[in-house]
């Protein structure tokens, strides 16, 4: 953890997304020191809950008040938004209460995305993230995605998103929402994290993802940022260019 806050400082982003999972089991302690992470970054936090910062044992808070300890201890806005002139975030929560794992996006958060379209400034480059991921990994072409995700990227693709981040599946990658959904008319980015502190690790190292947008040049560089026993590096970095055609391609 002190080794990413470094990494993050010494990177100046304009924004820090945390896409989910910031507690284990959703417990006071827990939040707490999530909270105290948090605030210790250089830059604002855009965040959204993931499946484990809903209760699961607790089995009447887990129905009756899911996530009021995430409000208190994180954030009230389960939806939050950050914008400036150049770039344009949206976060949902995907976490429910009736799953113990898996995530789903509800016809609110489909207004929500089609609203927030029409409201981002116009050049302004669109970015949506989720705790549950819209694009499976590749290797495992039908494991299980946030559900309703077709909706949701037709209404992504209505409000103009260029880039999708999530988490859940602790390993990182980058696509094309395309590749597996193959009706979308648009293209769309996907860049999924890894894990960033926890020892959930999928066979990987611990990493995180820094992604630079230049909206207007229509470019988007991911770099994976891995723990190296002592301190974060450069473990990979992906450009991507849009072509003549509106679509995402991965430069060489």
């Amino acid at each position: 953890m002190e080794g990413i806050l470094e990494d993050v400082r010494r990177a100046r982003p304009d924004l820090v997304v945390v896409s989910g999972d910031l507690t284990q089991r959703a417990r006071r302690a827990e939040y707490a020191d999530a909270r105290a992470f948090l605030a210790r970054m250089p830059a604002p936090v855009l965040a959204v809950p993931g499946n484990h910062d809903v209760p699961l044992y607790d089995v009447a808070r887990r129905f009756l008040s899911p996530l009021a300890r995430y409000r208190g201890a994180i954030s009230s806005d389960l939806c939050p938004r950050w914008e400036d002139d150049e770039l344009a975030v949206l976060g949902l929560n995907t976490a429910r209460s009736l799953t113990w794992k898996h995530g789903a996006v509800s016809d609110e958060q489909l207004a929500l995305v089609r609203a927030w379209g029409r409201e981002a400034p116009p050049r302004a480059f669109r970015v949506l993230v989720t705790h549950h991921p819209f694009l499976p990994r590749e290797a495992r072409p039908t494991e299980r995605i946030v559900a309703r995700a077709g909706e949701a990227l037709r209404a992504a693709e209505e409000a103009g998103v260029e880039l999708l981040l999530a988490g859940h599946l602790h390993e990182g990658y980058t696509g094309d929402a395309r590749a597996h959904h193959v009706t979308l008319g648009r293209s769309i980015l996907v860049a999924q994290a890894g894990t960033a502190t926890s020892t959930r690790r999928r066979g990987e190292v611990n990493t995180y993802n820094l992604i630079a947008v230049d909206g207007v040049a229509a470019r988007v560089a991911v770099e994976v940022r891995g723990w190296n026993g002592a301190a974060f590096e450069a473990t990979l970095r992906t450009p991507y260019a849009k072509d003549a055609r509106g679509v995402w391609q991965r430069e060489t």
